[in-house]
């Protein structure tokens, strides 16, 4: 696998990726103002992004394990940062999703 081609993918990841974190912070935003069926949206929006990234990902896990050489890219790097913060941020979205609608029921209870 040449070196543009890992850099292709490595934007490939960042797009995606960057994209899905903004979905699940939308999600969160959304869930505060108590625009539930907005937040559920958004997190729709963000696994499907999230999920294109991996793809991406997988194409070169996949490479590398049918020993293709796979150069070094600070770029690749990089987009794995970001892949793993926008999963983080799914994780975090949909608790924040959860508390703030249990938050609203409280109110409506209480």
């Amino acid at each position: 696998m040449k070196k543009e081609e890992i850099q292709s993918m490595a934007f490939m990841i960042i797009s995606y990726a960057g994209s899905s974190f903004d979905h699940f912070y939308k999600s969160i935003e959304c869930a505060r103002t108590g625009d539930f069926d907005s937040a559920e949206r958004e997190m729709t929006l963000g696994k499907e992004d999230l999920k294109k990234a991996h793809e991406s990902q997988t194409d070169m896990l996949s490479a590398e394990t049918k020993n293709e050489d796979i150069p070094f890219s600070i770029i690749m790097t990089h987009a794995q940062d970001h892949l793993t913060m926008a999963i983080l941020t799914e994780r975090m979205a949909k608790e924040f999703v959860c508390l703030y609608r249990e938050r609203g029921e409280d109110r409506k209870n209480g």
